[in-house]
Protein backbone atom coordinates (compact mmCIF):
# COMPACT_ATOMS: atom_id res chain seq x y z
CA UNK A 1 0.00 0.00 0.00
CA UNK A 2 2.54 2.24 0.52
CA UNK A 3 4.03 1.54 -3.03
CA UNK A 4 0.86 2.60 -4.45
CA UNK A 5 0.81 5.93 -2.22
CA UNK A 6 3.83 6.95 -3.40
CA UNK A 7 3.10 6.22 -7.30
CA UNK A 8 -0.51 8.53 -6.59
CA UNK A 9 1.97 10.99 -4.87
CA UNK A 10 4.27 11.28 -7.70
CA UNK A 11 1.99 11.02 -10.50
CA UNK A 12 0.64 14.59 -8.78
CA UNK A 13 3.90 15.99 -8.48
CA UNK A 14 4.60 15.36 -12.40
CA UNK A 15 0.99 16.13 -13.05
CA UNK A 16 1.65 19.64 -11.65
CA UNK A 17 5.53 20.27 -12.85
CA UNK A 18 4.53 19.29 -16.57
CA UNK A 19 3.01 22.64 -17.54
CA UNK A 20 5.98 24.55 -16.72
CA UNK A 21 8.34 22.07 -17.98
CA UNK A 22 6.60 21.88 -21.10
CA UNK A 23 6.90 25.85 -21.66
CA UNK A 24 10.46 25.82 -20.98
CA UNK A 25 11.25 23.01 -23.63
CA UNK A 26 9.02 25.48 -26.09
CA UNK A 27 10.69 28.69 -25.34
CA UNK A 28 14.21 26.51 -26.56
CA UNK A 29 12.57 25.65 -29.54
CA UNK A 30 11.89 21.82 -28.54
CA UNK A 31 9.13 19.90 -30.70
CA UNK A 32 6.86 17.93 -28.25
CA UNK A 33 4.36 15.92 -28.45
CA UNK A 34 2.48 12.89 -26.97
CA UNK A 35 2.01 9.22 -27.43
CA UNK A 36 -0.82 7.09 -27.35
CA UNK A 37 -3.94 9.88 -27.53
CA UNK A 38 -6.61 8.38 -27.03
CA UNK A 39 -9.54 10.91 -27.01
CA UNK A 40 -9.89 13.83 -28.62
CA UNK A 41 -9.80 16.28 -25.07
CA UNK A 42 -6.40 14.40 -24.31
CA UNK A 43 -5.33 15.39 -27.70
CA UNK A 44 -6.23 19.32 -27.20
CA UNK A 45 -4.76 19.04 -23.49
CA UNK A 46 -1.17 18.29 -24.85
CA UNK A 47 -1.29 20.37 -28.03
CA UNK A 48 -2.44 23.27 -25.20
CA UNK A 49 0.62 22.31 -23.37
CA UNK A 50 2.76 23.07 -26.14
CA UNK A 51 2.96 19.58 -27.59
CA UNK A 52 1.24 19.73 -31.25
CA UNK A 53 2.46 16.27 -32.22
CA UNK A 54 0.10 13.36 -32.06
CA UNK A 55 2.42 10.19 -32.14
CA UNK A 56 0.77 7.38 -32.46
CA UNK A 57 -2.55 8.09 -31.86
CA UNK A 58 -4.38 5.05 -30.51
CA UNK A 59 -8.73 6.19 -32.21
CA UNK A 60 -10.06 7.84 -35.50
CA UNK A 61 -11.13 10.72 -33.00
CA UNK A 62 -7.61 11.42 -31.38
CA UNK A 63 -5.84 11.38 -35.01
CA UNK A 64 -9.05 13.96 -35.98
CA UNK A 65 -7.74 15.91 -33.25
CA UNK A 66 -4.13 16.38 -33.95
CA UNK A 67 -4.46 16.72 -37.80
CA UNK A 68 -1.60 18.84 -39.13
CA UNK A 69 0.70 16.75 -36.39
CA UNK A 70 -0.04 13.28 -37.16
CA UNK A 71 2.75 10.80 -36.90
CA UNK A 72 1.73 6.78 -37.21
CA UNK A 73 4.04 3.94 -37.34
CA UNK A 74 5.14 2.51 -40.59
CA UNK A 75 4.49 -1.07 -39.75
CA UNK A 76 1.25 -0.54 -38.85
CA UNK A 77 0.70 0.16 -42.50
CA UNK A 78 2.71 -2.61 -43.68
CA UNK A 79 0.65 -5.20 -41.42
CA UNK A 80 -2.62 -3.43 -41.99
CA UNK A 81 -3.33 -3.01 -38.82
CA UNK A 82 -2.20 -2.47 -35.33
CA UNK A 83 -0.59 -5.52 -33.33
CA UNK A 84 -2.06 -4.13 -30.03
CA UNK A 85 -5.74 -3.41 -31.43
CA UNK A 86 -5.24 0.21 -31.96
CA UNK A 87 -6.58 2.13 -35.06
CA UNK A 88 -5.51 1.74 -38.56
CA UNK A 89 -2.55 3.81 -39.93
CA UNK A 90 -3.02 2.29 -43.17
CA UNK A 91 -6.47 3.24 -42.97
CA UNK A 92 -5.86 6.74 -41.63
CA UNK A 93 -3.42 7.46 -44.37
CA UNK A 94 -5.72 6.78 -47.33
CA UNK A 95 -8.27 8.81 -45.75
CA UNK A 96 -6.13 11.70 -45.40
CA UNK A 97 -5.66 11.84 -42.18
CA UNK A 98 -1.99 11.05 -41.58
CA UNK A 99 1.15 13.69 -41.78
CA UNK A 100 3.92 11.46 -41.75
CA UNK A 101 5.02 7.76 -41.02
CA UNK A 102 7.53 6.63 -38.33
CA UNK A 103 9.59 3.41 -38.24
CA UNK A 104 8.91 2.78 -34.74
CA UNK A 105 10.52 -0.18 -34.58
CA UNK A 106 11.27 -1.34 -37.34
CA UNK A 107 13.59 0.49 -39.94
CA UNK A 108 12.92 -1.10 -43.05
CA UNK A 109 9.08 -0.18 -42.85
CA UNK A 110 8.70 3.28 -44.21
CA UNK A 111 10.02 2.27 -47.57
CA UNK A 112 7.26 -1.31 -47.47
CA UNK A 113 4.16 1.33 -46.21
CA UNK A 114 5.23 3.92 -48.89
CA UNK A 115 4.82 0.98 -51.34
CA UNK A 116 1.71 -0.46 -49.47
CA UNK A 117 -0.19 2.92 -49.92
CA UNK A 118 0.40 3.12 -52.98
CA UNK A 119 -1.35 -0.15 -53.77
CA UNK A 120 -4.21 1.62 -51.72
CA UNK A 121 -4.25 3.87 -54.70
CA UNK A 122 -2.21 7.02 -52.90
CA UNK A 123 0.07 8.53 -55.31
CA UNK A 124 3.87 8.21 -55.34
CA UNK A 125 4.15 11.68 -54.05
CA UNK A 126 1.91 11.78 -51.53
CA UNK A 127 3.25 8.08 -50.08
CA UNK A 128 6.63 8.91 -49.99
CA UNK A 129 5.86 11.82 -48.81
CA UNK A 130 4.87 10.54 -45.65
CA UNK A 131 8.00 9.14 -45.12
CA UNK A 132 10.38 12.11 -45.92
CA UNK A 133 8.61 15.70 -46.35
CA UNK A 134 5.96 14.70 -43.54
CA UNK A 135 8.05 14.06 -40.87
CA UNK A 136 10.20 17.08 -41.41
CA UNK A 137 7.37 19.53 -41.49
CA UNK A 138 6.15 18.01 -38.94
CA UNK A 139 9.26 18.10 -36.60
CA UNK A 140 10.02 21.99 -38.20
CA UNK A 141 13.17 20.24 -40.31
CA UNK A 142 12.65 23.08 -43.11
CA UNK A 143 16.04 22.12 -44.57
CA UNK A 144 15.13 18.22 -45.70
CA UNK A 145 12.39 16.31 -46.96
CA UNK A 146 11.99 17.24 -50.34
CA UNK A 147 14.40 18.03 -53.65
CA UNK A 148 15.26 21.58 -54.02
CA UNK A 149 18.38 23.70 -54.00
CA UNK A 150 19.43 24.56 -50.53
CA UNK A 151 18.47 21.20 -49.00
CA UNK A 152 20.67 18.84 -47.45
CA UNK A 153 20.26 16.42 -50.47
CA UNK A 154 19.20 13.24 -48.18
CA UNK A 155 18.12 10.65 -51.11
CA UNK A 156 16.78 7.33 -51.23
CA UNK A 157 17.17 5.57 -54.68
CA UNK A 158 15.11 2.65 -55.19
CA UNK A 159 15.69 -0.38 -58.12
CA UNK A 160 12.24 0.06 -60.41
CA UNK A 161 12.62 -3.18 -60.98
CA UNK A 162 12.48 -4.64 -57.03
CA UNK A 163 11.32 -1.15 -55.33
CA UNK A 164 14.37 -2.59 -52.85
CA UNK A 165 17.27 0.26 -52.07
CA UNK A 166 19.94 0.72 -54.57
CA UNK A 167 21.56 3.52 -52.88
CA UNK A 168 21.28 6.39 -50.02
CA UNK A 169 22.91 9.87 -49.64
CA UNK A 170 23.16 11.78 -46.84
CA UNK A 171 23.80 15.06 -47.08
CA UNK A 172 24.95 14.89 -50.85
CA UNK A 173 27.27 11.74 -49.55
CA UNK A 174 26.94 8.63 -50.82
CA UNK A 175 26.16 6.82 -47.72
CA UNK A 176 25.07 3.18 -49.64
CA UNK A 177 25.13 1.84 -52.51
CA UNK A 178 23.90 -1.84 -53.35
CA UNK A 179 26.32 -3.55 -56.09
CA UNK A 180 23.89 -3.55 -58.67
CA UNK A 181 23.76 0.27 -58.70
CA UNK A 182 27.23 0.26 -57.95
CA UNK A 183 28.35 -1.67 -61.23
CA UNK A 184 25.38 0.39 -62.96
CA UNK A 185 27.18 3.74 -61.91
CA UNK A 186 30.99 2.95 -62.44
CA UNK A 187 30.12 1.63 -66.34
Amino acid sequence: EAARELEVLLAGAVAEALPALCARLSERGVRMGSHDDRTAEVRREWAEKGAPIAEFPETAEAAEAGKGHVILGAPNVVRGGSHNGNLSARDIAVAGGCDALASDYHYPSPRRAALRLMTEGMGWEEAWGLVSDGPARVLGLSDRGRIAPGLRADLVVLDAETTRVAATFAGGQVSYLNGRFATRLMR
